[in-house]
């Protein structure tokens, strides 16, 4: 999930993993759909992929039960709707009753990560989410990414989660050649897109659930076209009027520091903590200076670790690992502590094996992010700041290259609304810190945020607690929920 630290917050399980190189899936000339004039965005159907159940799916669970896939087309530009079109991936698992018979019939539609991330490839873990037993739940895929047509994923680089500019330029030159209108896959046609596939679908309105850059997406829908919409969840958003790029480095720098403070309470974890405190700024400049080299030929160099460790702060178990794993590694071991951050990495992000799309991710970011980010301001920046601004500036760097126009100035605007909102913020999120997700619902005159203490970037399905406050949003959306559960959490730190 996530470009780790590059993406706007995710980090993509395939980079994180990076064992299996994959080629590019950029289309040909004559592979991408024909130009049509489109009046109407058009509902087809398609078989779907096998999906494989959870470890801990319930016994007798169908896989393929009350499944259904397919793609909505719509333009690529859509003040051209003559010219090429996008087919939009979608799967929808049918409703599975409580025993009560309830069913609401107004749908939930997730919106991943990213931007890059696929939101169908989480559709095994959906099968048996009690947000699924009220409701039907809509998993869509952005232009450009997952099983949506055509792809921008450039492939794996050589380097998990980083941007050698030599692939960006490649990845360009190739969609250039395939017609790819690429300032087209940006944040605004995103949301035009789900409003395309709530009219497609037929369905008055849904409940919109948005991770990370997918809650922009819906925090633009909101602000385009409130109807559409009955209720709004927000996890982990990434707020359009802030400085994602600028503040990257800071923030993730004072998720950190908050962790290893709560460390440092932890009997079990105190000196682990202070180890990392006293031997990691040496220890990514060494690494920097000498990389390592990893089982399946990689290199692991000093801003690769930080990279990885912010990576596995995701959900509600992957801050745990981090002060143990990074201690593992000022101790002597660093590939087999990269090892372990990538699995924590991995649990977080659900989907293991995501493919992402490197190309939405420039063409969203070069487009939407960077024209509004200001300079960073180094002053102050600890070694994992200064690792992380270090990443920072290859994306920037790789927006040259990218070469698409900024959007309106308008864009970084803030949203306001009156839709029912729910905004779920992680204690120790490293990409989007609380205070954004407050400032988002403090603007929502129907909205509330709920901080769930000890868990990192996206929540929402983190675990028991944080799954029955969205579903009790759901069921009666605008009514304060009881987020007690949330409150208070302490981090069961692993010791080992």
């Amino acid at each position: 999930m996530v470009l780790i630290v590059l993406g706007a917050a995710c980090v993509p399980a395939g980079d994180i993993d990076g064992a299996t190189p994959r080629t590019t899936a950029t289309p040909t000339t004559a592979e991408l759909p024909e130009q049509v004039d489109l009046a109407d965005p058009e509902l087809t159907r398609s078989d779907c992929p096998t999906l494989t159940l959870p470890e801990d799916a319930p016994p007798g669970l169908d896989p393929s039960a009350g499944v259904r896939c397919g793609f909505v087309v719509v333009p690529e530009d859509r003040l051209d709707p003559t010219g090429p079109v996008i087919e939009l991936a979608w799967t929808r698992l049918d409703a599975t009753p409580p025993p009560d018979g309830r069913v609401d019939e107004v749908p939930v539609v997730v919106l991943a990560d990213g931007p890059g991330d696929a939101a169908t490839d989480e559709a095994a873990a959906w099968l048996d989410s009690a947000l699924r037993l009220e409701r039907d739940v809509v998993l869509l895929d952005a232009r450009g990414a997952g099983r949506s047509f055509p792809s921008l994923d450039c492939g794996i680089p050589p380097a998990p989660g980083t941007l050698p500019l030599d692939l960006v330029e490649d990845c360009r030159r190739a969609l250039d050649a395939a017609g790819v209108g690429l300032a087209s896959f940006d944040t605004a046609g995103m949301a035009a897109d789900v409003v395309d596939m709530v009219v497609a679908m037929g369905f008055p309105q849904v409940h919109l659930l948005g991770v990370g850059h997918g809650a922009r997406v819906a925090l633009e829908v909101l602000r385009t076209t409130p109807d559409t919409l009955a209720s709004l969840v927000l996890d982990s958003p990434l707020p359009h009027e802030v400085d994602v790029y600028g503040d990257r480095a800071a923030t993730a720098q004072a998720a950190i520091n908050r962790l290893l403070d709560e460390c440092a309470e932890s009997a079990g974890c105190a000196r682990m903590g202070e180890a990392v405190r006293e031997g990691l700024p040496t220890l990514i400049r060494r690494l920097n200076r000498a990389p390592l080299v990893d089982e399946e030929g990689g290199q692991v160099a000093g801003d690769d670790l930080v990279r990885v460790a912010m990576a596995a702060m995701r959900g509600a178990d992957g801050p745990a690992e981090v002060p143990a794993a990074l201690a593992e590694a000022v101790e002597g071991d660093p590939l087999e502590a990269v090892a372990r951050l990538r699995a924590a990495a991995v649990a977080g992000a659900t989907v293991p094996t995501t493919a992402f799309a490197e190309g939405l991710l420039l063409s969203s970011n070069c487009r939407d992010e960077v024209p509004f980010s200001d300079d960073a301001d180094d002053d102050g920046l600890e070694a994992v700041g200064q690792a992380v601004q270090a990443l920072v500036t290859a994306v920037l760097d790789a927006c040259d290259l990218w070469d698409v126009p900024p959007a309106p100035a308008d864009a970084a605007d803030p949203v306001e609304g009156t839709v029912p909102t729910l905004v779920l913020t992680g204690e120790f999120d490293p990409f989007s810190p609380g205070v954004w997700g407050a400032a988002v619902a403090a603007r929502l005159d129907r909205g509330q945020v709920v901080q769930v203490d000890g868990a990192g970037h996206r929540v929402h399905d983190a675990d028991n607690c944080t799954a029955a406050i969205v579903a009790e949003f759901l069921r009666r959306p605008g009514r304060a929920v009881n987020d007690a559960c949330a409150r208070d959490r302490v981090v069961d730190f692993a010791t080992g």
